[in-house]
Formats: C-alpha cells, structure tokens, sequence
C-alpha cells in the first residue's frame, strides 16, 4: 500500500490542525493510518491505492478539512481561458503520445511548500504512473519558458543540460552516465527518437520522462509562477495526475490556468474537469448501512466526502464527485462513502440470525493438493493479481484470444481481466535473471473466458513455467502430476502462438481436452527480456480432478 511523508508544519498549515493529537482517529476515514510522527515529519499509509488524491500533502489536508467541517470545497472552478499551447508531433505515437499541462501563479514557493510537491511529484509517478511509463511529471519557472511549446521527437545526440548536473550531455549520455537516466532507460530502449520539449525560443525544457532542463526545470523557494506539466503512454492516468496536481497548487493559493494540448487529430484543453456521477436509490443505501437513509441528511453527509454537487430527488441520491476523483464505478461506492461520512462507529452492528459451517469450496481443496503436489517436485508458487494489461497478454505473450477489457479502469496496468496465467510466470522470469536455474515456478488462479455466444466466464487455471528448460522438462512435471492424480496424460500437435511450431501439443487428461504445452516462441522470450529459453503449460484446474 502507498506510504507518504509530509512536512509536519506543512500538514497542519494545511489541515487546520493545531497538532497532531487525535490525528490518528482523524485518518481513519481516509482509510489511511499513522505509521509514525517525528519532529518534522509525518509518515501516512493509505490502504487504498484508489485514491492517488491522497498520496499528497494537500490531498490528505483536503480531506481532513471537509470532514472536520462537513462542508465541500470549490475546485478549479474559474481557469478561464487558455492562451498557451502546446503543439504535440504524432511522430510520438508510437512512443509516449500524450501529455497534459497548466500554470500556476500566485503562491510563492517555500521549502516544505516544495518539499511536499516534490514528494507528491515523485510518489504519483511511481505508484500511480508505473515507474513513469504511463505518466511523469515536471515543473519548471513558468517565467523561463516562451510559449508556444513543441512536445516532439529528437535524436539521442541531442545536447542539453540535465538537472542537477554541471555540463552538458546528449540525451544518450544522460541514459547511460546518469543514476536518473539509467533507472529509466528501459522506457526508451527500444527507439531511435525520444521525446522533448521545447519552447518557442529553443530552450529544452525536458527530456520526458527521465530529466528536467536544469534551466527552467529547477524549482526553488521564492518562485511564484510555475508550469506544470505530465506526459505519458496512459491517456486517463496522465489527465488525472495532471487534475490532481491542479487541484493542490489550487489549494496552496495558486491561480491555475490552462494549458490547450494541439494534437494532430484536435486540441484538448488541459487540465480536465472530470465530473462523474453516481446515482443510488435511498432504499438500496438503508439496506447496506442499516440506517434510514430518509432520516438522514445525504447532502450535508457526502458534502462532508467533498462532493462537488449532491442532489436528493424523490427516493433516490444523484452526486457528482470532485474533479480529482475517479473511482466511482458503481453505486456501491456512493453508498461507502456515506458510510464513511455518518462515522462507521456510528453503524450499529448486526449479527448473522442464521448459524452456518463454512467448508473449502471443492475448487480450493483441489487446488491446494495440486500445489502440495508441485511444491514437492521442486515447483515455487507465485501469486499475482487477476487484473493485468492488454500488452502483456497480446503484445509481450502473443496470446491468441484477446482478454476482457474493464470499461473504466483506474489505470491501463490494470485494464482487463487475464484470460491467461502464463503472462504472470513470464514477467516473474523475467526479473528473475540472478537466480540459480532452473525456475520451475506455477500459479493457480482464475481466468475469464469468453464462450462462443459471447458471454464470459471464469475458470481456475494452472499454469507451470521452467526457465532455462525445454519441453521435456515440463512435460515430465505434468506427467508426474497425472502419475499421483491416477490420470491418462496424452499429447496431441497443435499449434499455438506463444509457442514453438513443432514443439508445442495440446494435453489430454483421460481424453479431454486439458490446456496446452510447449516451448515459448523466441519472439516471446525476448519480447519480456528474458535471457533463457522458456517451457511452460497451462491447464484448466478442473481437468485434474
């Protein structure tokens, strides 16, 4: 879960809070808890990754300040007009195509003021834009910078002055010489262009999204006109960085104006007022929470939430959540956050009226004797989420079926559900190079298929991966498996994608069809940056039984 630390006076200056008693209680609603308080510093754990919004100082003092007053707060309710423009070449598609910007005028910078941007600027590209593949952000001295502004391509010879560093290197040199560019190179290997900005008058502004200009990306105490920009792989993740970012220089006092982003297919102004809206009948809100919700007062409760606009209409509650929010999906969680907003000490408890014996599902005791099982021959388990991304089913893995994609992800690491464990093992061999061959590693878990009328369904899957191995290999562990299940293992030709022609089979287990197994494609290995050939199969679960 994200751990945040803020400047201590920072946080109160913020919050309104005289100190830091109580604080602990006051963060529960936040679903966050005090992981420590020195003299300085405040260190946060949030419990719900959600909510990027509140991996900053100011998100965390926002919330506390609306929950204390029961009262919503305005956000980036008078930007104006944009009279700065970015122009973006679709020479970047291919390679990191958007980006989203704004200014911000009127607060002067001081040291926990930057110290607090600094580490929200650090925290949200790491944890909510990958390690800054789909989103990165910079801030510069708005007054070093003439507009109009180019996000476009440049060779790697290309020559500027990083920052923090005393002499000038190409954008090849940073990749290779610096700390900075070699943490980050992996995101660009794989092209001959990378992405610059640049003003009107020439000046490098960055080289996204490893290095700021040390011109005009050095930030420090005393400036008051700042821009701020995020560039990305990840449409909805780099937009809301950038509405998140807005809304906590709003916060500090600044004065926000847009940014309008000239893409080749049309302009978008920046940064996005987002305004989805929930709607749930009363009845549905008693029935989860326990309370009337008739009795309530629903506008003041989710205003305490700072819900941009609540309206009560007959038996039923629209709402409209705040610009930095995005994780409303479902009534559901209109419903939570009233929950959260009447105190969930509040909530009488009710206690089941039925008495029932709660047993393992049959899936789970055969699961659980397939891994005692494979844990025996030599086998690790890895367990890894049932969420992923497109690319690493169908780009890196080749997987012939497409997954189902979520309709309103929160991010694109995370856009569908896998229809495929096989990707998994992959990536785990794929930043497993140090250890000693050979990684026989397996995951069991479900996966979502779709069926032939087009609905979907999930099943629990097996898969096995043997790094530095063959077919042999694997194929001795899936006969074992069926040797102490007392099952018929056949193997017929088949061809699959990710795998090897001529050294892939389809596996019959007592002569139905079970799942596939082979040698990975090279095309595949290398795709992952794997070093070593890979074997692998997967299995449906069902068919050991």
């Amino acid at each position: 879960m994200p751990k945040i630390e803020v400047p201590l006076k920072d946080l109160l200056s913020l919050s309104g809070l005289k100190g830091t008693e109580g604080l602990e209680e006051m963060l529960e609603p936040l679903k966050a808890e005090l992981d420590g308080v020195s003299e300085d510093v405040v260190k946060i754990e949030l419990n719900d990754t959600n909510r990027p919004d509140l991996w900053t100082a100011e998100g965390v003092a926002r919330a506390l300040r609306c929950y204390r007053s029961f009262r919503s707060e305005k956000h980036l309710d008078d930007l104006g007009t944009s009279d700065k423009t970015i122009t973006v070449s679709s020479e970047l598609k291919e390679i990191r195509p958007f980006i989203a910007a704004f200014t911000a005028t009127g607060w002067t910078v001081d040291r926990d003021g930057l110290d607090s941007l600094i580490a929200a600027q650090e925290k949200l590209a790491s944890s909510f834009g990958k390690e800054r593949r789909t989103a990165a952000i910079g801030f510069y001295s708005l007054d070093r910078i003439t507009f109009p502004v180019s996000y476009e391509t440049a060779s790697p010879n290309t020559v500027f002055q990083p920052l923090g560093e005393e002499t000038e290197m190409t954008f090849a040199g940073v990749l290779e010489e610096t700390e900075t560019g070699m943490k980050y190179a992996g995101l660009l290997k794989d092209f001959k262009a990378y992405p610059v900005l640049r003003d009107s008058a020439g000046e490098i502004l960055s080289f996204p999204p490893v290095l700021n200009s040390n011109f005009t990306g050095r930030v420090e105490p005393g400036h008051s006109r700042l821009f701020c920009e995020v560039t990305g792989t990840d449409w909805h993740t780099v937009n809301l960085t950038l509405t998140i970012l807005a809304c906590c220089l709003e916060d500090r006092g600044a004065r926000i104006e847009p940014v309008a982003i000239n893409y080749h297919t049309g302009k978008v102004v920046t940064p996005v007022i987002y305004s989805d809206t929930l709607t749930v009948d009363l009845n549905e809100i008693s029935s989860v929470i326990g309370v009337d919700a008739q009795k309530l007062d629903i506008e003041k409760l989710l205003s305490r939430m700072d819900y941009s606009e609540v309206r009560v209409e007959g038996n039923s509650v629209t709402a409209v959540m705040p610009p930095y929010r995005r994780d409303g999906i479902h009534p559901a969680d209109l419903i939570e956050d009233v929950a959260i907003a009447c105190g969930l000490n509040n909530l009488e408890p009710l206690l089941p009226s039925e008495y029932t014996v709660g047993a393992s599902a049959p899936s789970e005791l055969l699961a659980s004797a397939v891994k005692t099982l494979l844990v025996g021959l030599g086998c690790e388990e890895i367990i890894r989420p049932v969420l992923t991304s497109c690319e690493k089913i169908c780009d890196l893995t080749a997987t012939p079926e497409p997954p189902v994609a979520i309709k309103n992800p929160m991010t694109l690491e995370y856009g569908v559900v896998t229809n495929t464990l096989l990707p998994a093992l992959l990536e785990v061999e794929s930043v497993s190079g140090y250890a000693a061959f050979p990684h026989d590693l397996f995951t069991v878990g479900e996966v979502l298929l779709r069926k032939d009328d087009g609905t979907v369904h999930t099943e629990m899957n097996l898969a096995v991966t043997s790094g530095d191995s063959d077919f042999g290999r694997v194929h001795s562990i899936l006969g074992a498996l069926c040797h102490y299940r007392d099952m018929e293992l056949v193997l017929e030709d088949a061809d699959d994608s990710r795998f090897i022609p001529g050294r892939s089979a389809r596996v019959l287990i007592n002569g139905n069809k079970a799942g596939i197994l082979g040698e990975i494609r090279p095309e595949v290995i290398e795709s992952w940056g794997i070093a070593v050939p890979v074997a692998g199969f997967e299995i449906s679960l069902k068919s050991l039984s």
